[in-house]
């Protein structure tokens, strides 16, 4: 966790949001899930025959916008026009012939990491309450040329529209770094998503979440139309930390009696006891369609270059998470640093990117994921070079 005692000379943030409208790619079959790392086979219920293929895509990214993004912001930014040019053409590969179907239509949107402190005031946390509460982002970034101050809530994209309008467009809404140093993706991720009542693409029994104030999420509500009935929905994170959704709000309070460790350590120490279960998101994220294969979960964290999600093969689930040291990879491991005590080990210190750490919680959560039917992959944020990323996005959402 970065030091939220630091001041910096970061902009406050702002509640903002976009949407585009696209091609679509050819939905298939979902690939049987590999086994928990620290589990037999799972057991997956019988979801009857394979839904229909989905003609639509909703896409959300969920940007941590603390102050040590601005790299990691820009590299994937660089690869928005291949990812637009893949969609409008279908050619994956680049040798001119199409690889999968277009979608008839394609929206996006952006929401940040930055959920406030629970109420407790921190310097580098300006909305101390709720940050940017997982609305989508509309103020763009005047400093980039071609940027434009508002965006509609989310961005949309004919097929005729040119590949480089909504890459540019998405740009505009990614990049910024005045949001707070607990970053929360998961907990934005489900509230910007997740309706107050049932509608018709949600799964059975759906019940809302609940959020910090006793708030419920702002799927048809604000975001109405966002994620639509018969849509595949595909979330992507970018981040460098490991998640901090907390269940607790003290523990944000630098007075807790509670919660003494360091802040800077308190997300790693009292996961337990302060933070959301990773059940609330995988069963969160499932009720939002009524099939698990149109849900798809690409995580662009600190993993390891060599330890993400094969372009198409499974992933090393127990080299990532596994709960035996002795099998778990030793960069995964979430440990205080003993040249810095109050921050963990990192997991990787690339040129062009800076530290990451272990995002343990985010694997356990596409683990879950996949589990149950859902599509994931595993990127790295350790390179500067996202393209990789953009490869397993891409075929998360064909296979």
């Amino acid at each position: 966790m970065r030091d939220p005692q630091r001041p910096d000379d970061r902009a406050a943030p702002d509640r903002r949001a976009a949407s585009w409208l696209g091609l679509a790619l050819l939905v298939g079959c979902p690939t049987p899930a590999d086994p928990p790392a620290d589990a037999g086979p799972p057991s997956i219920p019988d979801a009857g025959p394979p839904s229909a293929l989905a003609t639509d895509l909703d896409l959300l990214f969920v940007i941590d916008n603390s102050g040590s993004m601005t790299e990691e912001q820009a590299n994937l930014t660089a690869e928005l026009p291949r990812l637009f040019e893949i969609l409008a053409s279908g050619d994956v590969d680049g040798d001119g012939v199409a690889d999968l179907q277009p979608f008839e239509t394609v929206q996006a949107g952006v929401v940040t990491t930055d959920m406030g402190t629970g109420g407790f005031t921190l310097p580098t946390c300006v909305n101390s309450s709720f940050g940017d509460d997982g609305v989508l982002r509309t103020a763009g970034l005047l400093a980039i040329i071609g940027c434009v101050p508002e965006y509609p809530r989310w961005l949309q994209r004919r097929a005729t529209d040119p590949a480089l309008e909504p890459a540019r467009d998405l740009a505009c809404l990614s990049h910024g770094t005045g949001g707070c140093g607990f970053e929360q993706p998961l907990e934005a991720l489900l509230k910007a998503l997740s309706p107050a009542r049932p509608t018709p693409g949600t799964a059975p029994g759906y019940e809302p979440p609940r959020f910090f104030g006793d708030t419920l999420g702002h799927g048809d509500d604000r975001h109405q139309g966002f994620v639509r009935d018969d849509s595949l929905l595909a979330i992507v994170t970018l981040s460098d930390e490991e998640d901090c959704s907390a269940r607790d709000p003290d523990l944000f309070n630098p007075s807790s009696a509670v919660y003494t460790a360091d802040l800077n350590l308190r997300c790693f120490v009292h996961a337990q006891a302060a933070m959301h279960p990773i059940e609330r998101y995988v069963e969160g994220l499932l009720q939002l369609r009524r099939a698990p294969d149109r849900l798809v979960f690409v995580p662009i964290v600190g993993v390891p270059v060599d330890l993400q999600t094969p372009v198409d093969g499974p992933t090393d689930w127990p080299a990532l998470i596994s709960p035996d040291p002795e099998v778990r990879d030793d960069r995964m491991e979430q440990r205080s640093d003993p040249m810095n005590p109050t921050r963990l080990v990192p997991s990787c210190n690339e040129p062009g990117t800076g530290l990451a750490f272990p995002p343990v919680r985010e694997a356990r959560l596409a683990q879950g994921l996949e589990a149950r039917g859902a599509r994931v992959a595993m990127a790295s944020v350790c390179t500067s070079d996202l393209s990789g990323a953009i490869d397993r996005l891409v075929y998360a959402l064909r296979r």
